[in-house]
């Protein structure tokens, strides 16, 4: 028989990923055969090792001196050995080919392969023919173009960074890509990434119902035109008077209003139902009745100087005022950062 030159090992995995790592191991078993190398499987390694040996070689990985000298006495000059693991989205797979002369690795497989893509044994029987030549595994180019800026990218559950994104250099496989804005729906695909090829990827966001893009928003207050300044509200004596009529009239029919609310009060509190009388007097009352119309007035004198402030407000900002008023009195807008406010000076 042919002297074994290789030796191709267990893959290094958690129980619950026996059935995946042996599947990969007869895919790399199958192409050695179809390379017509000549090798020693885990199989035959464990019998002529022995299972504590033969274990600690499975935990060598990308060790060479660790796997020489477990494999010490056996003829073998090169060794495969590997690793797998499963995070929440990918399965995680290293393969490393060992020189075990110069005790250096010769290249090695690192993929992350996305869980949904069902691609495990795809990539892997892409991969290992390759690998096992002593071939440096090939990259593939991945642009991502959004019609947005600033929106978050990430690809197989990494953030990446934001739009526009630079060219990705990836590895060959099948990639999900996850694009997200605020206002925005997410949008999510599966991308091809082959080797030595660029990818480019649109992908255009849609707004969600109701939401306007940022730069259609209008501020709160609007900023000021370069080189134009506020024009101030010169507010004549008319409205001040007027103004001011509203406020007391309005403050006299409260008081008014309050005060015949609570005679009200006091006479109902003294009813007497079944001899119908009021244990109040007449004339508390008519002091309640007064007290009413007043204030009744009063809020009618306030409406109506109300209506004359607006309205003289209004000729303030027309300048109707402005041939004969001498009041100097200004109203001045004043935009400051996340809200404004007004100036108020002068006399009259």
């Amino acid at each position: 028989a042919p002297t074994p030159t290789m030796a191709i090992v267990e893959l290094d995995a958690p129980p619950a990923m026996l059935g995946l790592s042996t599947q990969t191991i007869r895919a790399v078993l199958a192409e050695a055969t179809r390379q017509k190398l000549t090798v020693l499987g885990p199989d035959v390694l464990r019998e002529k090792l022995g299972n504590a040996r033969f274990n600690d070689l499975v935990k060598c990985g990308d060790r060479p001196a660790c796997a020489a000298q477990a494999l010490e006495g056996l003829g073998v000059t090169r060794a495969v050995l590997g690793k797998m693991a499963r995070t929440e989205k990918n399965y995680v797979l290293q393969l490393y080919l060992l020189d075990l002369k110069e005790l250096s690795v010769i290249t090695s497989v690192d993929r992350s392969i996305l869980i949904a893509s069902r691609r495990l044994q795809k990539d892997v029987e892409a991969a290992v023919p390759g690998f096992l030549r002593g071939e440096h595994e090939a990259h593939g180019a991945l642009q991502v173009n959004v019609t947005v800026v600033n929106a978050q990218v990430t690809i197989n559950g990494e953030f990446v960074g934001a739009t526009p994104l630079e060219e990705q250099q990836l590895k060959p496989g099948k990639y999900e890509v996850k694009v997200e804005k605020k206002k925005y729906l997410p949008v999510t695909r599966l991308v091809n990434v082959e080797p030595n090829q660029k990818t480019v990827e649109e992908i255009r966001l849609l707004l969600m119902p109701g939401q306007l893009p940022d730069d259609e928003v209008a501020p709160l207050v609007a900023k000021k035109s370069d080189g134009v300044e506020d024009r101030p509200i010169h507010l004549s004596a008319p409205t001040w008077v007027a103004g001011a009529a509203t406020v007391v009239a309005a403050g006299a029919g409260l008081y008014f209003g309050l005060s015949s609310s609570g005679l009200e009060k006091d006479l109902l509190a003294g009813f007497d139902s079944t001899a119908m009388v009021y244990a109040g007097t007449r004339a508390q009352a008519l002091k309640a009745q007064s007290q009413a119309t007043i204030a009744n007035v009063m809020f009618g004198v306030a409406g109506a100087a109300l209506v004359a402030t607006i309205v003289f407000a209004i000729l303030d900002g027309i300048g109707f005022w402005d041939s004969g008023d001498t009041s100097t009195i200004e109203v001045t807008p004043a935009p400051a950062a996340g809200g404004g406010g007004l100036l108020l000076g002068g006399h009259f």
